[in-house]
């Protein structure tokens, strides 16, 4: 039987770090063929050799039975080969027509673009996959999960007869999720190959037909997805058993940590994002926000932090308004810790040690003092020991932060957040780019917090997250809260339609 990709003793190496050593990879004709692993298990370099944007140092790539040297993502294309990244590449202000032939389209007899001949196009590839959307709409004005409905047709244009979809999920609602998989089913049907990488089990289990799993960039597994468990899965990737589930019990809520009252802000270019706003946090519970991302929920949460100014409401922390000069300072003394959603630009300084990330906003303290001097030898006792607690991977902690892994550097920050002793605790994407356990661990310390009596006000993209997590929740849609439900009556139908902006069923 010619399979659709053979990938045979894959091997890439960036210095002295193997990504993938003597990897074999098959995807058959007419499947969802899932491929997890933690982060830098080597999977995101795979299908990147896959698509042409690295080479390999050793191994052959065979595509539908021809051994193929694909040296760009043209020769990837022309092999029949697409990639749906997780951040798109459309071009906002053009039109789905545009967008989708703009790698190849018509032409009339003078040579211009023949527009309606686009739109015709677009309106037959639609209809032949099932895949329903107007040619004319802006893709700006479209919904998260329409656009990506663009970049698929958009390869499918192109002449894709395999699909890689790079955690195709992050951004789409429950509804825009399972319409997702109903196009994969369409997609099967007419005998396309689609590679899912994903870390979500759940979508795992229910999206492919059969699984690989990389871990340190080795396979460590084979299996069809009906013969094997979430749990089974999740031991393959990190090597160890799951949590897959948080164990949390009922805890009653006491005084109010945070208070917003009626605030709006605008966004970097003057425009309204957060619209009359209020919600409370108490100690010991966990506040959950859900949405879709782009919603507002990034400036409320700067708001909070004295990162954004507001024009109008007001912000409560442990009974103190929120006002005046140096405001992230300001909430620092009143007890706020911030794991940031930007870890980068804003949770960390990337060129500055990963000492002086732990030591951030905490070099007051009296532990860390001398006199009037910083007593480094508990700085640094305290940093190893902590990071060895946290299980940060690192040289030394004189390396600079730059030098951690995405996820080393999330656990770096949560280290940090946490030591500091806050009585509200905000958790903007904790787990982002995280593998699952990281996750695992994170959660277990957000919840550790809720515990011992403080607040936690977490925002996530992952609805899972929010649901397993949070005591209530509030769905934040277009700079508004548009529901509340505690997360004992919450479903992912009602908070799916809710973040979608749909309230009427409710």
């Amino acid at each position: 039987m010619v399979l659709a990709v053979e990938m045979h003793n894959i091997t890439k190496k960036f210095g002295n770090l193997i990504a993938n050593n003597n990897i074999n990879f098959e995807l058959h004709w007419g499947e969802v063929h899932g491929l997890c692993g933690e982060n830098g298990a080597g999977k995101t370099t795979l299908m990147n050799i896959l698509y042409g944007l690295y080479q390999p140092d050793a191994g052959k790539i065979i595509i539908n039975g021809k051994e193929c040297r694909l040296n760009s993502p043209k020769d990837a294309i022309s092999a029949g080969i697409g990639m749906v990244h997780q951040h798109f590449s459309l071009v906002p202000s053009m039109t789905v027509a545009e967008n989708i032939v703009i790698g190849n389209p018509p032409k009339k007899k003078n040579g211009l673009v023949d527009k309606k001949g686009s739109i015709e196009i677009v309106k037959e590839l639609s209809a032949k996959y099932g895949l329903d959307i107007n040619p004319a709409a802006i893709v700006k004005l479209l919904p998260v999960g329409l656009q990506q409905r663009v970049e698929i047709l958009k390869a499918l244009y192109l002449g894709a007869n395999i699909l890689i979809m790079d955690e195709p999920t992050a951004v789409l609602t429950p509804q825009e999720i399972s319409q997702l998989f109903v196009t994969f089913e369409a997609l099967k049907k007419k005998n396309k190959s689609i590679i899912l990488i994903t870390h979500k089990l759940k979508e795992v289990k229910e999206a492919t037909d059969r699984i690989t799993v990389m871990r340190l960039g080795k396979i460590t597994g084979h299996a069809n997805t009906a013969d094997i468990d979430e749990h089974e899965i999740a031991r393959m990737m990190v090597g160890r058993e799951v949590l897959l589930r948080v164990n949390k019990e009922y805890k009653k809520s006491g005084d109010t940590i945070l208070k917003v009252s009626n605030i709006s802000c605008n966004d970097n270019r003057g425009v309204q994002v957060v619209k009359d706003i209020t919600l409370e946090v108490r100690s010991g519970e966990i506040v959950g926000i859900a949405g879709v991302q782009g919603n507002g929920q990034t400036e409320l949460i700067e708001a909070i932090t004295g990162l954004r100014n507001v024009y109008q409401g007001s912000i409560e922390i442990l009974g103190n308004t929120l006002g005046g000069k140096n405001l992230p300072a300001r909430c620092r003394s009143l007890g706020v810790g911030h794991i940031s959603e930007d870890r980068q630009n804003i949770g960390s300084a990337l060129n500055a040690s990963i000492r002086d990330n732990f030591l951030i906003n905490i070099y007051k303290k009296k532990e860390f003092k001398r006199g009037i001097f910083l007593d480094y030898k508990a700085i640094d006792d305290t940093c190893i020991k902590l990071l060895e607690q946290f299980d940060v991977r690192y040289g030394k902690i004189q390396d600079p932060a730059y030098s951690l892994s995405g996820g080393n550097l999330q656990k770096l920050i949560v280290a940090r957040e946490i030591y500091a002793k806050p009585r509200l605790l905000i958790a903007a994407q904790p787990t982002r780019g995280v593998d699952i356990g990281a996750t695992e661990f994170i959660h277990k310390k957000l919840i550790e917090q809720r515990n011992d009596g403080n607040a936690v006000l977490l925002v996530s993209n992952d609805l899972s997250e929010i649901m397993s997590l949070s005591d209530r929740i509030y769905v934040i849609y277009k700079g508004t809260f548009v529901g509340e439900v505690n997360q004992t009556d919450a479903t992912e139908e009602q908070l799916g339609l809710w973040m979608a902006g749909i309230t009427t069923s409710y």
